[in-house]
């Protein structure tokens, strides 16, 4: 947006440490006993059932807490959501072998499908492992077999899962013959209740202190302290864990989710997209969130309706932007057509490069005086980013309410590295702006709508880090790329959502694009829960097509789309392949952010999916992304 429309190893995971002994404990759920093996199929008289309150506890029982690796499982555990359960052991006698039995439960069936892949890999980690052999039983549906030697013991261990609880069958023995551990764990599954979840969810107060906690743990993550927008806060407990979702001032229109570790607070992040699965069903349905939650509209298909606040954040809502305010018929012009069309947020040119425009200061408080909110936004070419940097902080401490960076061809060209020229000027200009600016004002990145397309391009520069943008705004200009409105929107939407952030696209008008698409534009950027839209730009804008910028729409029938990734395997390159590196480091990979997806590389991720019980193939796809976009097991 200048002066013309832009063109279209053996890896060991190295995580935080957690306390084994934080969560709290619990007394097993009444009939959690039915989810043991019947004493009469043991042959030998059992221990009463004890429960099971952190996932320290259960790696102990099954590998031992020398084993290789104990302290970064059990916080894996934690973090696929662990809940707690009961365990019974049955000592050796009459020639039979020591069997221990246990049920866990965990927060999703998926978490449950996690913990037995985690289990199963500790035993196999157990010190002076001799032979390990692994097979699959016929039944229940599943079910695996797992049996390690180590000196004159052998162990074998059989899991399965029903819904959200995880159940283990674990055999000791020296010298008596073998259980049929697959027959029992046959009988177990027969035994099993006919509901899934005993464990109910209660809903809990919000007060201060609850909203206090939460921005405390929201600013532990984030590096900023803001309280919860009022009335969107919901908790409940569960299972001896509270939960909590609220939103926070600033870009995102996500809200966000906290669970307790023992009595500390703690940020998960947002929902984990549509149908909220990081979210426990029992703890949905007490909130009264249904399968596409999160419920609120999104905004920028109704900006009349309740939740179209959503906050605080000038982003949210549907924009115009203003390149030259004297060419688009003076302050005046602007509020009459902006107010009279539903348009809330105004973004009008403040620089250009090391050069500051004053038409943003001149035309400021008259917007504002309207009731728009006004942001500015700087062209930057990174040659200079120092001084660029100052020229965008100077109009953010002028008043405006936001800050866009647009960043465009001059940014493209590089090798790619985290180390190139072009991420070294992009990291910088960021941590300059920052510096120099109020760190209440939310900072958005505008740039290219395909990342696949310009994967030279230092996005994650411009992203990561305390000092990174707060949102994405693609310029999806599907008139200049010739392409179909749902095309050019599901691939920005599938390459963008890599950066977890939100996603707030820019439309253009110049192409005069017709009223349909301009109104299909918004319906799709609604259906996948985007929080604002806006177009480039009020110059270009005819009588035709203001009526269906920012008025209520009532004909959208496109559903709630699912948050989507791409797929990335080696030989792949880009600023997506940074994007993959880094993550991969937040996790305790150490590799380099080179942006070529090598063998290194590969090892890295198929080292990280083993960690979350995903199938090792080195291809990062949906499944892969969303577990390396969730935040790293939190420190105690």
């Amino acid at each position: 947006m200048r002066r013309r429309a832009p063109v279209a190893v053996t890896v060991a995971l190295a995580v935080a440490t957690v306390p084994a002994t934080v969560a709290t404990a619990q007394s097993p759920v009444v009939g959690t006993e039915q989810r043991l093996p019947d004493p009469a199929w043991t042959g030998a008289p059992a221990l009463a059932p004890t429960p099971l309150t952190t996932p320290a506890a259960l790696l102990d029982l099954v590998a031992g807490s020398t084993t290789r690796g104990f302290d970064a499982t059990s916080q894996t555990l934690l973090r696929t959501g662990f809940v707690g359960g009961v365990v019974q052991v049955t000592p050796a006698a009459g020639g039979r072998p020591a069997l221990t039995g246990w049920a866990t439960q965990f927060a999703t069936a998926g978490g449950a499908g996690s913990g037995a892949v985690l289990v199963s890999r500790m035993l196999r980690s157990a010190p002076d492992r001799i032979s390990t052999t692994i097979e699959d039983i016929a039944a229940p549906a599943g079910a695996r077999r797992v049996t390690v030697t180590t000196g004159a013991t052998t162990r074998t261990l059989v899991t399965f899962t029903a819904g959200t609880w995880l159940y283990g069958l674990l055999e000791t023995r020296t010298t008596e013959p073998p259980r049929d551990l697959d027959a029992l764990a046959a009988q177990l599954w027969e035994r099993q209740p006919d509901r899934p979840d005993p464990a109910g969810a209660q809903a809990a107060p919000v007060n201060d202190a609850l909203k206090t906690a939460l921005a405390e743990a929201h600013a532990r993550v984030r590096g900023v302290f803001r309280t919860p927008i009022p009335g969107s806060t919901q908790a409940a407990t569960y299972a001896g864990s509270s939960w909590a979702l609220t939103r926070f001032p600033g870009a995102a229109l996500e809200p966000v989710l906290f669970r307790t570790v023992g009595t500390t607070w703690f940020e998960l992040g947002d929902t984990g997209g549509q149908g909220c699965p990081r979210i426990p069903a029992a703890v949905r349905e007490v909130w009264g969130l249904t399968r596409t939650c999160p419920l609120s509209p999104s905004p920028v298909i109704d900006p009349t309706a309740t939740d179209a606040a959503g906050g605080d954040s000038p982003f949210h809502g549907i924009g115009t932007w203003v390149w030259e305010v004297d060419g688009s018929g003076g302050v005046t012009a602007i509020v009459e057509k902006a107010t009279a069309n539903g348009i809330s947020t105004v973004y009008v040119k403040s620089g250009d490069g090391t050069r500051y425009w004053r038409q943003f200061d001149r035309s400021l408080a008259p917007l504002k005086a309207a009731g728009l909110r006004v942001c500015a936004w700087q062209y930057v070419y990174g040659r200079r980013p120092i001084r660029e940097a100052r020229v965008g902080a100077r109009a953010i401490r002028a008043g405006a309410d936001c800050f866009v960076v647009d960043a465009e061809g001059e940014f493209e060209g590089g090798r790619g590295s985290y180390e190139g020229r072009t991420y070294r000027a992009a990291r910088r200009y960021m941590r300059e702006l920052r510096r120099r600016s109020p760190r209440d004002v939310s900072v958005g990145l505008t740039s290219f709508a395909y990342v696949d397309l310009h994967s030279s391009f230092p996005y994650s520069a411009f992203l990561d880090g305390s000092d990174g943008a707060d949102l994405l705004m693609p310029q999806v200009y599907w008139g200049a790329f010739r392409s179909r409105v749902q095309t050019a929107m599901r691939r920005t939407a599938r390459w963008n959502s890599i950066y977890d952030v939100p996603i707030a696209p820019i439309a253009g008008t110049y192409q005069r694009e017709p009223r349909s698409e301009l109104a299909e534009f918004r319906c799709l950027s609604g259906a996948l829960g985007w929080p604002g839209v806006s177009y480039w730009s009020f110059q270009h804008t005819n009588a035709g097509q203001w009526p269906v910028l920012g008025r209520p729409l009532t004909n959208c029938s496109i559903p709630a789309q699912a948050r989507t990734y791409p797929t990335l395997r080696i030989r792949s390159r880009g600023d997506a392949v940074v994007r993959i590196q880094a993550r991969l480091r937040a996790w305790g990979v150490p590799i380099p952010r080179t942006g070529f997806f090598l063998r290194r590389t590969r090892s890295g991720v198929r080292a990280f999916q083993r960690s979350r019980g995903l199938e090792a193939d080195g291809v990062v796809g949906p499944l892969t992304w969303a577990a390396l976009l969730e935040e790293p097991p939190i420190s105690g």
